[in-house]
C-alpha cells in the first residue's frame, strides 16, 4: 500500500524511497536503524530511542541526527500524513553515498529515512524455537541496531520452518541472549532475571524501561534456566512485552505476563 515517507529533507511518496546504487546502507549495511511504536503522533520511549541511536552513532563513526525536537516533530507529520492513530515507525540512518571498497569517503553524507506503517495487534503468546546460530559478544552487530541484519533474518527463517514464531539465540559461549528481534525475560522464585548486555544483547529500549522499573538480576545463565522459570516473556517496542508459550515445543512456564509486567503495559 502507498503512503507518505520522509526521505533527505523531503516529503515523498513510498515508492520513491530507494537509496543511491553506490548508499553504503545499501550496498554494506553500514547504518542503523530504530523502530518506534508510535500513539496519535507521540512516539513512545523516544527519547530512549534517540539515545540509543546517538550512542551507537557515535561509536560507529556516523553522524546522528541532533535535533531530538526537530525528530520528534517529523514523526509525527510523518504519521498524520499517512493518517495514522497507532503506528511503528522505522527510521533509517545510512553512511550515505562512496566509493567501491570498505573505505567511507572523506566526508560522510548520511541519508536519513522515516517510513510508517499500522502497528500490527501483539500476539497472545509466542511459540520459540532454538536458532544454531549464534551471538558473538564482540560483534558490533549484536550490540548495535545496525542494517546488517542477516543473523537475525536467518535465525527467523529457521524459527518459521520449525513452526515456531521466533528463535531463541545463545551467545558463542552457550549463554542465553535473546530472541531474533527481542530481548528475553524470566521469572525464578519471584526474581526477574535477563541477559547481561555481555551476553551478545542489544539493549533494547523496553529493556530498558523494565530495568529502571524494578530489581532485575543481569548475568550469564544456561539454557537450562528457562525449563525451571516460572514465566518465560520477549519485549521490543512493536509488542511491548508478551509470555513465551513453548522452547522448541515444551511448553514453559504459566505462558501469562507477571502483574508487575503487565503493570507496565496496561
Amino acid at each position: 500500500m502507498s503512503g507518505i515517507a520522509f526521505k533527505d529533507g523531503e516529503w515523498i511518496e513510498t515508492a520513491r524511497t530507494g537509496w543511491s546504487l553506490a548508499d553504503r546502507g545499501g550496498l554494506l549495511g553500514d547504518g542503523l536503524f530504530e523502530t518506534l511504536h508510535v500513539i496519535k503522533g507521540k512516539a513512545v520511549r523516544f527519547d530512549r530511542h534517540m539515545t540509543r541511536l546517538a550512542r551507537s552513532a557515535a561509536e560507529l563513526g556516523l553522524p546522528g541526527p541532533h535535533d531530538a525536537d526537530g525528530m520528534a516533530g517529523l514523526i509525527e507529520e510523518l504519521v498524520a500524513r499517512n493518517a495514522l492513530k497507532d503506528a511503528m515507525v522505522r527510521l533509517t540512518l545510512t553512511a550515505g553515498p562512496g566509493p567501491r571498497g570498505l573505505e567511507r569517503p572523506d566526508e560522510l553524507v548520511p541519508s536519513l529515512t522515516l517510513t510508517a506503517s499500522p502497528r500490527a495487534a501483539p500476539p497472545a503468546s509466542i511459540a520459540l524455537s532454538l536458532s544454531e546460530i549464534r551471538r558473538s559478544p564482540a560483534s558490533l552487530a549484536a550490540r548495535h541496531k545496525t542494517l546488517s541484519y542477516m543473523d537475525n533474518i536467518q535465525a527467523r527463517r529457521q524459527a518459521r520452518g520449525q513452526g515456531a514464531d521466533m528463535s531463541l539465540l545463545l551467545d558463542t559461549r552457550g549463554h542465553v541472549s535473546g530472541g531474533d528481534s527481542a530481548n528475553v525475560f524470566w521469572l525464578i522464585a519471584g526474581e526477574v532475571y535477563t541477559p547481561a548486555t555481555a551476553c551478545g544483547v542489544l539493549a533494547g529500549t523496553v529493556r530498558a524501561e523494565i530495568l529502571d522499573s524494578m530489581p532485575v538480576e543481569t548475568g550469564a545463565f544456561g539454557l537450562d534456566v528457562l525449563e525451571g522459570a516460572e514465566a518465560v516473556f520477549v519485549t521490543n517496542a512493536a509488542f511491548g512485552a508478551v509470555p513465551v508459550a513453548t522452547l522448541d515445543g515444551r511448553a514453559l512456564g504459566t505462558g501469562e505476563l507477571p502483574a508487575r509486567i503487565k503493570a507496565l503495559f496496561a
